[in-house]
């Protein structure tokens, strides 16, 4: 998730900071004019340029860019040529075009076109020509300053470097918590998470199973089971222990104490013990064995 992340940032990162991107561009011959239509990948917000010398005009598209130069040659009275070419952060369209011709631009309500528009001056109400001035004044577009440009640029950057440091900080606690719970002891399935006890029950076993889990009385059914009363905070739990731990009875009170307590508290849960041999038939023998022994019968 992280990897893809990131690499949408990096995709996206030459449009956050060239602007939008020419997809297509058309040109449309009319009686009276010539339109040439640029289709923008998102809407373009830039700056618009133009500059005229003798029957060139050259256009700067500010905050765009395209992939590769185009030239096209045409057929026109209006307009002779028409290349497009990258020039750094920006587009230079240089068009060919008669002396009476001048150049007008709009953008289509949504921002995604901008249409140049070849026509003779005369058409648009005989204005006179005016003496060639380099990077004239825009032409009625929303334009954005250098110092705009500047901010947006350093702005990406940030978010780039604290999206970065997010991502980094993420890693190393999500590494550092999966090291813990490794660490961690793990307590038998049987007991709850709880507050340990200060300190283990006087009479309790030395041995420890983990997690605060002492045994107190234990004896063996067969080979592979056994019986076994187990202390977990300030509660006993009586199990059969073997290849499943089955839960037969807990106590708060009542506790056994010694280990002929033990034997009679077996001897009350003969049934419980019996049921879980019975679902085990394989298992009789070694329990009659056991009740034996329990029984006092060698």
């Amino acid at each position: 998730m992280k990897l893809f992340a990131t690499l949408l940032t990096l995709l996206l990162l030459p449009v956050m900071l060239w602007g939008s991107k020419v997809l297509s561009y058309n040109i449309y011959d009319r009686n009276d004019r010539v339109d040439v239509m640029l289709t923008f990948d998102t809407p373009y917000e830039g700056v618009l340029r133009q500059n005229r010398q003798n029957d060139t005009i050259t256009i700067k598209l500010e905050g765009a860019y395209v992939d590769a130069p185009k030239i096209k040659n045409v057929n026109s009275k209006y307009l002779k040529k028409l290349a497009i070419n990258p020039l750094g952060e920006q587009i230079e369209i240089t068009a060919v075009v008669s002396g009476n011709i001048e150049m007008q631009a709009s953008k289509t309500s949504d921002s995604y076109g901008l249409r140049l528009r070849f026509m003779n001056k005369a058409a648009n109400g005989g204005v006179s020509e005016n003496p060639p001035v380099d990077e004239a004044a825009v032409i009625g577009l929303p334009t954005k300053s250098d110092s705009e440009f500047e901010r947006s640029y350093y702005v990406v950057i940030a978010i780039l470097v604290i999206g970065i440091g997010i991502l980094f900080w993420l890693k190393q606690n999500i590494t550092k918590r999966a090291e813990t719970m490794k660490a961690e002891p793990k307590s038998p399935w049987l007991f709850a998470k709880g507050p340990k006890p200060e300190s283990p029950s006087p009479i309790a076993s030395s041995a420890d199973i983990g997690g605060g889990v002492h045994i107190r009385f234990q004896k063996n059914l067969d080979a592979t089971h056994s019986v076994a009363m187990l202390d977990y905070g300030t509660m006993s739990y009586l199990v059969v222990l073997g290849n499943d731990t089955i839960l037969l009875d807990k106590f708060q009170d009542n506790i056994p104490i010694t280990q002929n307590d033990f034997e009679t508290l077996l001897q009350s849960k003969h049934r419980e013990l019996d049921g879980f041999f019975q679902i085990a038939p394989a298992q009789d023998e070694p329990f009659d064995s056991y009740k034996e022994k329990a029984s006092g019968i060698y």
